[in-house]
């Protein structure tokens, strides 16, 4: 890579959506760097930033094999042709600036040992919560403790969903369709609304947390379709606010618990104040207890910070000897275990919906007796037109497989209509 001296750094860009525009601004007002060419779909589309002098093409491995290019700025997303370009560019000795989450977390332990072979650095700040520098607080900051849990909103669509299904009593589409019409989700939301993203995120925090890689392919995830405006409100009565949760945890010996899924949380914890599309992670640490980092988790400049803030970074170090060793992540080779959700123990609300008979509330008890679930409350919300009524139950801490096979018991009672949703708790 060339010298911070006179000669600029040379900068490839692949990708010229809302984040890879972003990062052009910034880029161009330090003369530091020089974009060398950027790699867009189109040619033709009408861009919102200046790309006067700079080389454009349509072929992204065109742009791997620039020799002039020291530092591959990859924005466009997806795995393929993401994983090629990258390993490519990585042979070719150039140092790599992501904010593809899917990529890390699906082949990150395979790219930063060819990035260590070939002495060149990978950086991804922008991969999880846009401009908050979860990543380097990670790598960095929280060094000197043991970290014990990490609890996260990292989406920011499924939290502005839920928080107008709070605020306003929505019901779950209105919410997905003020969440598309603003922008906020996609015409397909599935990767958002199912867990998807979230898993990637937290793949990646977890493995640098606990300093192992993980599959991605073994996170728990459960979305927010079956969430209705009246789970919002009985929550609130209970204490509680809804939110999408990544959660990493270790347990036992060479095991994690990582999951992502909707949870209670008592409205005095941190994480559920958090409103829109807003992230926020929390951290808990051997030495520093309990820490929050809150921020814009997407949009344009918030995830073109992270980017250019790693090129910065990048740029600082290129002239310390042995400088790409300081930024390589710690990490065993052993791919550490995920439990299995059924392994896990929480607490737990359940909505039923049942018919509103003598002795139906007795049959729930027993239910849960059966498979030694101690109950904090049933609830009873009214009855329907049709004769059908809700109830509401809080358990204690208990193993999930227990719950289910009470859940199990219970659909086949002649009485019950349906099991509506099962939400955890974060105890």
């Amino acid at each position: 890579m060339t010298s911070t001296g006179e000669a600029k750094i040379g900068v490839g860009i692949v990708g010229l959506g809302t984040v890879g525009t972003g990062v052009v601004e910034l880029i161009r007002k330090d003369a530091r760097f020089k974009i060398e060419q950027i790699a867009m779909r189109d040619l033709t589309r009408r861009r919102e930033v200046d790309l006067e002098g700079i080389r454009q093409t349509t072929n992204p491995f065109e742009l791997v094999g620039d020799p002039g290019i020291d530092v591959v700025i990859e924005v466009a997303g997806g795995l393929t042709p993401a994983f090629e370009l990258v390993t490519a560019a990585i042979r070719a000795g150039k140092h790599i600036i992501t904010a593809n989450k899917a990529l890390i977390a699906t082949h990150g332990e395979e790219i930063f040992s060819l990035a260590r072979k070939h002495s060149v650095v990978v950086l991804y700040e922008a991969a999880v919560a846009g401009g908050i520098p979860l990543i380097s607080t990670l790598q960095r900051g929280l060094l000197a403790n043991r970290i014990t849990r990490l609890a996260g909103i990292v989406n920011g669509t499924t939290n502005y969903i839920l928080t107008r299904m709070d605020k306003h009593q929505l019901p779950f589409q209105t919410a997905l369709g003020e969440a598309q019409a603003a922008g906020y989700a996609e015409a397909d939301p599935t990767d958002d609304v199912e867990g998807n993203d979230v898993a990637y995120k937290i793949s990646i925090l977890a493995a640098l947390a606990f300093n192992s890689p993980l599959q991605v392919d073994q996170i728990y995830r459960q979305g927010i379709t079956r969430i209705t405006d009246l789970d919002i409100r009985l929550a609130a009565e209970f204490g509680y606010r809804i939110r999408m949760i990544g959660l990493a945890q270790p347990v036992g010996v060479g095991r994690l618990d990582v999951r992502v899924h909707p949870m209670l949380l008592p409205q005095s914890h941190p994480l559920a104040g958090v409103e829109g599309v807003n992230n926020a992670i929390f951290i808990t640490g051997s030495a520093v207890g309990e820490v929050m980092l809150f921020g814009p988790g997407a949009g344009r400049m918030p995830t073109a910070s992270a980017v250019v803030g790693d090129l910065l970074n990048l740029a600082q170090a290129i002239d310390i000897p042995s400088f790409c060793r300081y930024f390589q992540a710690r990490s065993e080779s052993t791919v550490r275990e995920v439990m299995p959700i059924s392994e896990t123990e929480n607490a737990y609300y359940i909505r039923l919906q049942t018919q509103d008979i003598p002795g139906v509330i007795g049959r729930l008890g027993t239910a849960f007796g059966d498979h030694a679930v101690s109950l904090h409350s049933i609830t009873q919300k009214g009855v329907a037109a049709d004769g059908s009524a809700t109830i509401i139950l809080l358990t204690h801490r208990v193993r999930e497989s227990q719950v289910q096979a009470a859940i199990d018991q219970i659909r086949t009672h002649s009485t019950t209509q349906e099991v509506g949703v099962i939400l955890r708790v974060l105890i």
